[in-house]
């Protein structure tokens, strides 16, 4: 077995390989892909100790690089196997995350006399799928249309309560976020269209959430909706649900 980070191929048979898949999933509980990391424990072997410094810096100097095809091939170094993770198939790309050394598992101190251990980790997240990534909504009901009153100021007297009228109007001010995977959401509109400020409409949308390397993600769009009415035009009631959301 014959392991290439890039251009570097190790020597064969030089390194054990500890492959590692974490699920990520969305707020909606679903798979949209994994982060893999391949943990690599191998060990350069020298007959001299000026041998080993070479070689131990072109081991470091392939490591100090990202973004690099990791591929596990069969002895004859062409012939790639199941295991290999391609830059351009992931998100973000491949990346150094861990280099260094470590007392291997040999006797007589042999550390540094004709060898010396090594271990990597190599990062990677994979992304399939598109479409929605979260929603969020929320209703909130200001006012009861009853008395609207206010104290007018008196300037040698306790304020005097003064009745301005004695009904007032229900505010509902609806506000939600939506996050796409690559592209914005569509706001909803308004619950209550025809009593809705058009003049007071809000609609954000943001920078994705994650710029990376080989593409983008998480587009979020936020919505308020501000509505005034003169009768309650939503009561919790139990079954009672205003709010419509896109199918998952």
């Amino acid at each position: 077995m014959i392991l290439k980070w890039g251009d570097h191929a190790h020597a064969q048979d030089e390194v054990g390989i500890k492959i590692e898949y974490k699920t990520i999933f969305d707020k909606f509980d679903r798979r949209i892909g994994d982060i893999q990391e391949w943990h690599i424990v191998g060990a350069v072997v020298s007959t001299t100790q000026a041998g080993l410094t070479t070689a131990l810096s072109t081991l470091e100097s392939a490591y100090s690089n990202d973004y690099r095809d990791l591929v596990m091939y069969l002895n004859d170094g062409t012939t790639a196997t199941r295991h290999k993770l391609s830059n351009s198939d992931t998100f973000g790309g491949t990346h150094v995350a861990f280099f260094g050394y470590i007392e291997g598992p040999w006797k007589m101190q042999l550390e540094y006399a004709n060898r010396r251990t090594f271990y990597i980790v190599i990062r990677a997240e994979v992304r399939t799928g598109g479409g929605q990534y979260a929603w969020k909504e929320r209703l909130s009901v200001r006012g009861t249309g009853g008395q609207k009153f206010r104290y007018m100021p008196s300037l040698n007297a306790a304020p005097e309560l003064q009745v301005l009228q004695q009904s007032s109007t229900y505010f509902y001010i609806q506000q939600g976020m939506a996050i796409g995977r690559q592209a914005y959401i569509i706001p909803p509109g308004p619950l209550y269209s025809s009593i809705e400020h058009l003049e007071q409409r809000k609609i954000t949308y943001e920078t994705p959430k994650e710029i990376r390397v080989n593409g983008s993600e998480l587009y979020t769009t936020t919505w308020q909706y501000i509505m005034e009415g003169t009768t309650a035009a939503f009561q919790i009631q139990p079954g009672n649900n205003p709010f419509v959301w896109p199918s998952i």
